[in-house]
């Protein structure tokens, strides 16, 4: 994904451990405007009837109030400062590697091998977080207006580190981490391929530019990414919940045979809105703060 939504794309001479620090309060930003929406996903992803996003969201804040859309956010923003500021290091460090060897610009396959690269690195380094947020979200009755006196199982993100590596064993922080790096590599090849076709097919037509161009980059290849993606990380968000005690192959046949193919895409609008919204913000908040850094170095 690029550095800047300016179109031109203005050359930056960002250094990695800079870029790592920009993009990880960037995505920190990006998180907390579409954390409302990976909640949503989650509640319908394990929620055992047919519902609405719409309908979840509604239920959720008229049982238990606005502040439970934000049910997990303080994992959801360590996620972004294991997760992302691993993946950036890795790629702008890979990406000063090919250009101090090469001394051009990478192409399009040469960047998926990288971007893929740092995105495997950020989903090892993120998935103790990832399993901290999902259990979170999903602590409590699966029905949000079913009343419920059982104390929540997890006090915050330590908390819940902590528990589940006493009553569980450490390697429980890194459970379904063969499907989170699974979905990275999918996120990966579909986000950056699909942004950058879209991208060029509307730049040489001439149909938007600058900030329009990202924007509907982003939606379009978000859309793409979100289709191919979301089955992987469906059987992740029930597995590393421990849903009903099934194994990864166990929770595949059981989707398949019970409910239908089409399950697998049961939280889609939620997953693709966030997906989109996510990027859009975290790019916009990053060139500001990268613009930001430049003024301050200038001065």
């Amino acid at each position: 994904m690029p550095l800047s939504v300016r179109d031109p794309p203005v050359k930056r001479k960002v250094p990695w451990h800079v870029a790592m620090v920009l993009g990880g309060m960037a995505g920190m930003v990006a998180t907390t405007v579409v954390h409302p929406l990976d909640v949503i996903k989650v509640r319908l992803q394990l929620f055992p009837r047919s519902c609405s996003t719409l309908e979840m969201a509604s239920a959720v804040v008229r049982c238990r109030g606005g502040a439970a859309l934000y049910t997990g956010l303080s994992a959801g923003l360590l996620r972004q400062t294991t997760y992302t500021t691993t993946r950036l290091a890795v790629y702008h460090a890979l990406i000063d590697v090919f250009h101090r060897e090469y001394n051009q610009e990478p192409i399009l396959y040469q960047k998926l091998v990288i971007s893929t690269t740092a995105g495997l690195c950020g989903a090892l380094a993120g998935t103790p977080s990832e399993v901290a947020l999902v259990r979170m979200m999903a602590d409590g009755p699966l029905e949000p207006c079913i009343a419920c006196n059982c104390p929540r199982l997890y006090r915050g993100t330590f908390d819940a580190l902590y528990k589940i590596c006493t009553q569980e064993g450490m390697g429980a922080l890194w459970r379904g981490g063969t499907l989170t790096l699974g979905r990275s590599v999918l996120v990966s090849i579909c986000q950056v391929w699909s942004y950058t076709q879209v991208r060029e097919e509307f730049r040489e037509r001439k149909l938007a530019k600058g900030l329009s161009l990202h924007i509907y980059a982003s939606f379009i290849s978000s859309f793409l990414t979100a289709f191919v993606s979301l089955p992987i990380d469906l059987v992740k968000t029930r597995y590393q919940v421990k849903h009903r005690g099934l194994t990864q192959r166990e929770i595949f046949s059981d989707i398949v045979h019970r409910k239908g193919a089409l399950y697998f895409w049961k939280g889609f609008v939620p997953y693709y809105i966030r997906m989109a919204i996510h990027t859009i913000v975290a790019l916009l908040v990053f060139d500001e703060l990268h613009q930001l850094y430049e003024d301050t170095k200038r001065s």
